[in-house]
């Protein structure tokens, strides 16, 4: 079960402020606790500490908590046993150092809550909140993940008085299939349709459908690039092993193309997280 706490992983990059401020913005937002991880040992003039001074004064509470494990995967997973919070901010890192998975995607395979790479300091406020699904899926775990995508989106385009926009991307036609049902016209129908069927049983209005043909990993952050999306929700399904550390998944690989901020929900994880959504 998740609380009502936010925490803010804080590394020695310079996009370590926008976390911040950001952690700070949804915290005060949503009525969370709002604690920080610090991966580096700060000096009394650096600048977070300067505005946690400044917050402090004006009667908020941050709680601070120093790297102690070997790895940053570690502390978080030693912070999550203390406390179950509800969301983990970090800077955006996409750095990739030979075969192993960056840090980002690592955090995404094993994070036991939804995350939030921020790479922007601009505000969510009257933006575009891009909602990444996957409709035409039958499995229960998509759908659940997509529904936890759509309300998730929803939530935040309504408290930011934001645009709330659905991207979707969907496979060419394949070689030698019926040419009716694999027409391209047919495809994009069928997509639409499923679409808006899926926001019509969740009683979630979007402002425009973004729906095309070709791999999601190009198609999304052309969209959210061409709309200047303020932040783009998405789900992943994990992959470890070889292969993830090669390929990546899906969610992964559009994190690196985006410009904007990036929520990522996990699948299996969305259920507590939906009941938090709902008391928000």
């Amino acid at each position: 079960m998740f609380t009502k706490k936010v925490l803010v992983a804080l590394d020695a990059s310079d996009a370590a402020e926008k976390a911040f401020k950001r952690g700070v913005l949804i915290a005060d937002r949503m009525g969370c606790e709002l604690e920080v991880l610090w991966l580096i040992t700060p000096l009394p003039g650096h600048a977070i500490m300067r505005f946690m001074a400044l917050l402090s004064a004006d009667g908020m509470q941050i709680k601070q908590h120093y790297h102690q494990e070997k790895s940053f995967l570690k502390d978080v997973l030693a912070r999550w046993r203390n406390d179950h919070f509800s969301l983990l901010i970090k800077s955006c890192d996409i750095s990739h150092k030979g075969l192993l998975a960056p840090l980002d995607w690592q955090l995404l395979r094993q994070a036991p809550c939804p995350v939030l790479l921020v790479k922007r300091d601009s505000l969510w406020e009257g933006g575009k909140i891009m909602a990444a699904v996957d409709p035409l899926s039958c499995k229960k775990s998509c759908l659940q993940l997509n529904q936890s995508v759509l309300m998730m989106a929803g939530v935040i385009s309504q408290e930011t008085k934001a645009d709330l926009q659905v991207i979707v991307s969907y496979a060419p036609p394949m070689l030698g299939a019926d040419a009716e049902s694999q027409s391209a016209d047919m495809l994009a129908d069928n997509v639409s349709r499923a679409a808006h069927a899926l926001l019509d049983a969740m009683k979630v209005t979007a402002g425009t459908y973004h729906i095309g043909e070709g791999p999601p990993e190009y198609w999304i952050p052309n969209v959210a690039e061409e709309q200047h999306a303020a932040l783009v929700v998405i789900g992943t399904h994990g992959r470890g092993g070889i292969k993830g550390a090669l390929l990546g998944n899906t969610a992964e690989r559009i994190l690196d193309r985006l410009s904007c901020d990036v929520l990522v929900l996990r699948e299996g994880l969305s259920g507590d997280f939906d009941e938090l959504l709902n008391n928000v």
